[in-house]
């Protein structure tokens, strides 16, 4: 694995535990309501971590559950506990400005559901101007082509420059199903939920010279074109199904069809989102539970289907009771495999088929792991010795490769813990970190090595709050954090009064240790928005102002002085050694 799944879990700055309402399956327009068996609504429990297209995390960003919003912490972990889903379908939403909208349909389990996802930059790839015929390609051979007339949100006629973001999701990309929107589920032209077989996706945003999201006119249509996978070209049919991703309500809805041109498909669209060529199939559900020749819950654990001649896998991970559940296509035999941590496939069979909108439990599935088994379990505390009631055991390798490594359970009612996990060496190295979820405060990380069948860990005492951070990333390196102490004034007088020295915010870290981060931004109002000039930043690795640098800082929420701060900076700057990009993410608590 590369270092894709490179992320550590650590304590989360943000969670929510309130009930919600599942959105409903909304009427569509174009397309009827779903026959999916969507189930009742009932309480689930989520984590996940989200990534970007490097494998960096994606800090700050907003995961969304129905009515329920939380943020990813600075290494992109995420929680919801008694999240109110359908018992069928749970849509898991992510968002954060600089990207594409991400999202994760899932059939949720009874225990704690795992959600990765990963987020594509919105990267202009070209400017197109209105009134005339354009076409936007990229170097696999997908392209777009317009016909000129675009709207606003407010369906008015623009006029004007369009600046186009392209992105082309392969089904041979290794990391598919982190990467694609929702899942696999769709409605087709007559209400029929259906399974789908992608032969590839494609995202068009368009944007105007504001900034603003824009459409393609009505009554008029763009022509996509799309290139088939090397590995699909000999089972591609001559004319395959149009889908159109909708965002609210997580599914896929067949939106005409594109022909097969040489070793591409073409067709015609009218808006704009993600769009799937693909072919359609029945569905059913199925169940799946993995456990070791003890019994125990193989956690986290790669579970596969395929379907005969398909040239792909597509997975799911089992959850902490050893479960995973997903929909696949109805009626056919489909193989499954078991990898476990160090990526070896420890089980294959093959299952029967499914009757259409039926659920099949199957048998549980009995592996053993090439890898070291370890038991570590322990007890945890509050500052008052009291034990931990309503709370988290976080384990992971000291180095991880990937996402299934890392894992977590939740305590039971006097604060008890136990997990079994497997290690490709012996004697591995792990880190093991508690949460408590009422005090929301954290044991720290308690690095170890596991020299022993059976890790103890008695008393682990809970009484760590984390309530501020900075992250930052130049270029391709790594992350880099700021977690002392951090200092963030808001001073001066507003730039409207008479004689006035422009309001400048000011965060700078004022911790002797570790990385230092220091910025100004003058002429700020006091409110959410965003600034381009009139900024200074500095921090370890380097320094830029607003004549060396092209950045926009983002404030996305300013508390009240002992209240939250929160922003990002996004842009290049240039300094000796050429030029540079730099991201970072803040929140910090306002001392004036």
């Amino acid at each position: 694995m590369t270092k894709i799944y490179s992320i550590l879990l650590l304590v989360l700055l943000m969670f929510s535990c309130k009930d919600e309402t599942f959105i409903d399956i909304d009427d569509n327009n174009s397309t009827p309501d779903s026959n999916f068996n969507f189930g009742n609504t009932v309480q689930r429990n989520f984590q996940g971590v989200v990534l970007d297209i490097n494998g960096n995390p994606v800090s700050g960003a907003t995961v969304t559950i129905g009515s329920n919003t939380v943020q990813t912490n600075f290494k992109g972990f995420f929680t919801f506990k008694n999240a109110g889903v359908k018992e069928n379908f749970a849509l898991v939403k992510v968002t954060k400005s600089g990207f594409i909208d991400g999202s994760r349909v899932m059939v949720p389990t009874s225990g704690i559901n795992r959600v990765n996802i990963m987020m594509i930059p919105a990267t202009t790839m070209a400017s197109i101007n209105s009134g005339t015929t354009s076409t936007v390609s990229l170097p696999n051979g997908t392209k777009v082509k317009f016909d000129g007339s675009f709207k606003d949100a407010s369906g008015n006629a623009y006029s004007g420059s369009i600046n186009v973001a392209l992105y082309n999701l392969a089904p041979s990309n290794q990391y598919l199903t982190e990467l694609m929107p929702g899942s696999l589920l769709a409605t087709n032209a007559a209400g029929n939920a259906r399974m789908m077989e992608t032969f590839g996706m494609v995202h068009v945003q368009l944007t105007g010279s504001s900034g603003q999201k824009l459409q393609i006119a009505n009554g008029h249509t763009a022509e996509m074109t799309v290139p088939i996978d090397a590995s699909q070209t000999s089972v591609a049919p001559n004319t395959i199904p149009l889908w159109s991703y909708d965002e609210n309500t997580g599914m896929w809805n067949e939106e005409g069809s594109a022909v097969k041109v040489g070793n591409t498909y073409v067709g015609t669209v009218s808006h704009f989102s993600w769009w799937n060529w693909d072919a359609q199939f029945p569905q059913a559900i199925l169940k799946v539970t993995v456990k070791n020749p003890a019994g125990q819950p193989m956690v986290n654990t790669r579970v596969t289907l395929k379907r005969s001649s398909q040239t792909y896998e597509t997975y799911g991970i089992t959850d902490n009771l050893g479960v995973v559940t997903g929909i696949i296509p109805a009626n056919e035999t489909l193989n499954l495999k078991v990898y476990d941590i160090c990526n070896t496939i420890v089980y294959t069979s093959n299952v029967p088929p499914v009757a259409v909108g039926t659920t099949m439990t199957l048998p549980d599935i009995i592996v053993t792991s090439t890898g070291n088994q370890y038991t570590i379990q322990g007890n945890l505390k509050t500052c008052t010795n009291t034990d931990v009631t309503d709370g988290y055991a976080l384990l992971r390798p000291a180095t991880a490769t990937n996402f299934f490594q890392y894992l977590s359970v939740p305590v039971n009612a006097t604060g008890n813990f136990s997990f079994n996990v497997y290690s490709c060496t012996a004697n591995p190295q792990f880190i093991l970190e508690g949460y408590d979820y009422t005090n929301l405060q954290t044991s720290g990380e308690i690095p170890f090595t596991a020299n022993l069948p059976v890790m103890n860990f008695p008393n682990v005492s809970v009484c760590n709050s984390l309530s501020e951070f900075i992250s930052y990333k130049i270029d391709n390196q790594n992350v880099k954090y700021v977690l002392g102490n951090i200092n963030a004034q808001w001073t001066g007088l507003t730039p409207t009064s008479p004689n006035a020295i422009p309001k400048q915010l000011r965060i700078n870290s004022t911790s002797t240790a570790g990385n230092a981060f220091y910025m100004t931004q003058n002429n700020m109002l006091g409110v959410p928005g965003s600034f381009n000039t009139d900024y200074v930043l500095e921090f370890s690795g380097g320094f830029f102002n607003s004549s060396t640098g092209s950045v926009v800082v983002q404030v996305t929420s300013f508390g009240a002085v002992g209240a939250y701060i929160d922003f990002t900076v996004n842009g290049t700057y240039t300094d000796s050694s050429g030029s540079h990009t730099f991201t970072a993410t803040g929140h910090v608590m306002r001392d004036l």
